[in-house]
């Protein structure tokens, strides 16, 4: 009840017992969340949203994921494994959240749906059956090893599996004896790639003979030969930035590289004949994403860059037939689906500016098409389509929210202060008013190669349509360094992180203060990770701009965050292209704590006990020289919690908790 009448109680205007005595006898409730007509955090923690889909031999059914309400203690999210025609109709439910399964695929004779399922006893994942016709769930691997990726050969003989390293017998007798203390760069575990025979429960054998650590793969067609990609050192460092694409033989022996490769890799794919390989990647090693689409014959040599005039952001490829592929992409704040012509690289339109879709399933025989895909008033649903276009919702997952109020959010245009031109997404104020004038809340992306798409935009960690509630502007900026604009724009906040990618930022909520519609004394910042930095930014080297921020899972300091964090190659390479060691002054003047004592924005820090990425003493700086500054400042540090907020009442303490900083700050 606080929130409703803070501005009152702390002005002095009436003392607290009236404002008790006024509820009472005005008989009304005044429960400033949890309007009927308003989204809550609960609803928020709560909405179910397919992550997964896969189209069955034929085109007939669609197997997808639906990630659920958990239930139990920790309250995390859980998979439920579902199936929908692919003309619509009534969802069958085929395995509940207490499977909780991943990873799907069809059988070659679309009877069965394979899945990974973690045993809740043992805590060991194994590839499992779950026959359609009664959903009985038989085990096809066992042991105590975990499979982390599968595939079935085309003719589903064989059966190839990723597994990580195991603990050794004396790694084993040492953990019980407590002398488990760890040499960084000594006896690492790496991801192997093993075969067995599909019909039998044989024995996996390793078949590469070269120690590599595997990130995933996909079979020829013919059944015959494996291509993975893969790196030397199994840490996530080198998983980004230095990863190989190999071929072995199914029956095992030395891996070949195929094409030599820089930077960042995504998606792969072979052609229909098995002639080409087809592979999104990085256009060279300082660019952020893998988002053009090479192709190289599968014998090997050069491989040819389709997409190297394209102005947009290759999400993932699919060959059509040997000829022809279709891509996924983002394209500034939107989605789309483009043919690609292999011998001349032309692009034409199938899909665009409709549903953000996020992942897609493609059945070549009968061209069905299957994604998981989200609108502005809908979470990601289920939606059938084929390579020719035309994308049909099949799934309505959260009925609920036909009976809240979700404000209006729109694709936002402006030009930066060098001329560059930059849009993000707006959403307005609950019962907005033209010509009022309303405070603004940045929530920005991280990456900084993220991206803010016009679909669904309110999550957890980004609770857009709860700030909305609130009575604040919400603006998402997709500044310079962001997905679906190519790779120069891309690379635009290269070695000046912090300079024009934040003059973008500047300006867009110039534009909308010019327009009368945000108060220009009424701005606040605030998101996760380099948007967490982004935040701290605004409130230390633009504190006067700023009245509140949250800083989430941020950067502070980019000298201890390059010392400290797991990621060192790929913010040097990627997002600085400069080597952090090699250029202190710079790495330190973009720093928030470089202008501390220039802050005078009260800021809420966020951060997971348990985050490796961006870790908990880059907040506790910035917590501390706060303090010394004397400025309004709090930090929560969620146990357990790794870079995110996985939990579920953590998740609703902490979209409470910015809610009430931002109104008691700002409003």
């Amino acid at each position: 009840m606080k929130e409703v009448f803070f501005f009152l109680f702390y002005s002095g205007a009436f003392h607290l017992r009236f404002l008790f005595l006024f509820l009472m006898l005005s008989g009304q409730s005044y429960i400033f969340k949890t309007s009927a007509q308003t989204i809550t955090p609960e609803q928020i923690a709560d909405i179910r949203s397919v992550t997964e889909v896969s189209v069955s031999p034929g085109g007939s059914e669609i197997a997808y994921i639906l990630r659920v309400p958990g239930g139990d203690v920790s309250g995390m999210q859980k998979s439920v494994l579902m199936t929908v025609p692919k003309a619509g109709g009534t969802p069958r439910l085929i395995l509940d959240k207490i499977y909780s399964p991943a990873s799907i695929s069809w059988s070659k004779d679309g009877k069965n749906i394979y899945c990974l399922i973690k045993d809740t006893v043992q805590k060991v994942t194994q590839l499992n059956m779950v026959q359609l016709v009664n959903k009985e769930v038989d085990a096809i691997t066992s042991g105590s090893n975990s499979v982390n990726h599968y595939s079935f050969s085309p003719d589903e003989k064989l059966l190839a599996l990723v597994y990580t390293d195991p603990a050794t017998d004396k790694e084993k007798a040492d953990d019980k004896k407590k002398r488990d203390w760890e040499v960084k760069g000594e006896n690492p575990k790496y991801d192997r790639l093993y075969i067995t025979d599909a019909t039998a429960s044989y024995t996996p054998k390793e078949i590469s003979t070269k120690t590599l650590n595997v990130i995933d793969f996909i079979w020829s067609p013919d059944s015959k030969t494996i291509y993975f990609k893969a790196t030397d050192n199994p840490s996530i460092d080198w998983t980004y930035m230095y990863q190989k694409i190999y071929k072995v033989k199914a029956e095992g022996g030395a891996p070949e590289v195929v094409t030599e490769t820089a930077g960042k890799l995504g998606n792969m794919d072979i052609s229909p004949d098995g002639k080409q390989l087809a592979f999104c990647s990085a256009a060279d090693i300082s660019d952020p994403l893998a988002q053009s689409i090479f192709v190289v014959p599968v014998t090997g040599g050069i491989a040819k860059n389709l997409t190297d005039k394209y102005e947009g952001s290759i999400v993932e490829v699919k060959w059509i037939k040997p000829s022809l592929m279709i891509a996924l992409t983002a394209e500034g704040c939107y989605s789309a689906l483009r043919k690609v012509d292999l011998k001349t690289g032309k692009m034409t339109s199938v899909y665009s500016k409709g549903a953000i879709i996020r992942a897609m399933s493609l059945d070549i025989k009968s061209g069905t098409m299957a994604f998981a895909a989200s609108t502005p008033q809908n979470p990601g649903e289920v939606y059938s389509g084929t390579t020719e276009g035309g994308l049909t919702k099949r799934t309505d997952s959260n009925p609920e929210l036909k009976n809240v109020k979700l404000t209006k959010q729109e694709v936002f245009l402006w030009t930066s202060a060098d001329g560059l031109k930059i849009e993000g997404i707006l959403t307005y104020p609950k019962d907005y008013r033209s010509g009022t004038k309303y405070p603004l809340l940045l929530q920005i992306h991280g990456g900084p190669e993220g991206v803010s798409s016009n679909g669904w935009n309110t999550n957890p960690l980004y609770p857009v349509q709860l700030y909305a509630a609130n009575g604040f502007f919400v603006l998402e900026p997709n500044y310079r360094g962001s997905q679906g604009r190519g790779v120069s724009f891309a690379k635009g906040d290269h070695k000046d992180l912090g300079g024009k990618e934040f003059d973008d930022i500047l300006a867009g909520i110039d534009l909308l203060v010019s327009k009368g519609m945000v108060d220009n004394d009424k701005v606040g910042a605030g998101g996760f990770s380099y948007g967490g930095y982004l935040s701290a930014w605004a409130s230390t080297k633009h504190s006067a701009r700023f009245k509140a921020s949250m800083m989430g899972a941020g950067i502070s300091n980019w000298i201890s965050f390059n010392g400290t964090t797991d990621i060192v190659h790929e913010m040097s390479l990627v997002h600085w292209n400069v080597w952090w060691n090699d250029s202190m002054q710079l790495v330190w003047d973009r720093s928030p704590l470089a202008h501390i004592n220039n802050a005078k924005t009260p800021m809420l820090i966020v951060h997971g006990a348990a985050d490796l990425r961006v870790p908990v003493s880059q907040g506790e700086e910035m917590y501390n020289a706060l303090r010394l500054r004397k400025v309004p400042a709090q930090m929560v540090v969620y146990k357990r919690q790794p870079h995110g907020i996985l939990e579920r009442e953590a998740r609703i303490d902490f979209m409470n908790r910015t809610a009430d900083w931002f109104k008691e700050y700002i409003k």
